[in-house]
């Protein structure tokens, strides 16, 4: 089971190329889409942990805490799995797996306005925008890709009996949990868990369009733009002169 990603990045950054000329060619104003979609998210981008502390303690609103809490969670996403597997208590597995929804949809939800609406945004408002950098907003972007996987492996653990494993036992083992989320997330590999109730397939059908979303809009968007380092191979620098 496959996307055929190579294909589907090429498409989208068509599309981008597509979308850029239109801006260009088209400046009237009788659209309204941009901005109710920017409103929508502006307002989900409240409903976060994240902008909860840092609104109750205004000295962590800077890129270094941003940095420090994106890896933390990318450990605390690993150590899920494994405590909820272990650690025997319902209550535990319940909290872990209802963080593990909030957090995932913080990260989406923080994705889609950095892709398209925080520029939008300041732009209205007659702010210069500019990010801390390309590299270290696809850093950031592959961190979330891998932390969102750990957090739905957790989802498959505590969740299993709403689903049916093709491989017995993938819900009490590390790497069968995480092989089943790698497999939703990336639609690689083989195919081990079945939906069995609305529930299941909602959390099925989440992660895989999150990760056909941050696979080939987020990354195909950044990976552009990272400048082009030096050849050594001197046909290659005079391709890059012409």
């Amino acid at each position: 089971m496959g996307f055929g990603v190579l294909g589907e990045f090429i498409v989208v950054q068509l599309m981008f190329s597509v979308i850029n000329l239109g801006e260009v060619v088209s400046t009237s104003k009788s659209s309204f889409i941009v901005d109710f979609w920017e409103t929508i998210f502006r307002y989900l981008g409240k409903v976060s942990v994240f902008n909860l502390v840092r609104r109750i303690f205004p000295s962590t609103k800077t890129g270094l805490f941003s940095e420090c809490w994106a890896l933390a969670h990318v450990f605390l996403a690993i150590l899920s799995v494994p405590a909820v597997i272990y650690i025997k208590n319902d209550h535990i597995g319940f909290a872990i797996a209802i963080y593990a929804l909030l957090r995932v949809f913080e990260v989406v939800v923080y994705q889609m306005n950095v892709l398209l609406f925080d520029e939008y945004r300041s732009t209205k408002s007659g702010v210069k925008y500019a990010l801390h950098g390309y590299r270290r907003i696809i850093i950031l972007l592959i961190q979330n890709y891998f932390e969102i996987i750990f957090w739905f492996s957790a989802q498959y653990v505590f969740f299993h009996h709403l689903f049916k494993f093709t491989v017995s036992g993938s819900h009490e083992s590390i790497l069968g949990a995480v092989y089943t989320s790698f497999v939703v997330m990336t639609s690689f590999g083989f195919y081990n868990v079945t939906p069995l109730g609305v529930m299941a397939y909602s959390l099925v059908i989440g992660q895989a369009m999150i990760g056909l979303f941050m696979t080939l809009l987020s990354l195909a968007r950044f990976i552009a733009l990272i400048p082009t380092p030096d050849s050594m191979d001197e046909t290659e620098q005079t391709n890059k002169d012409l």
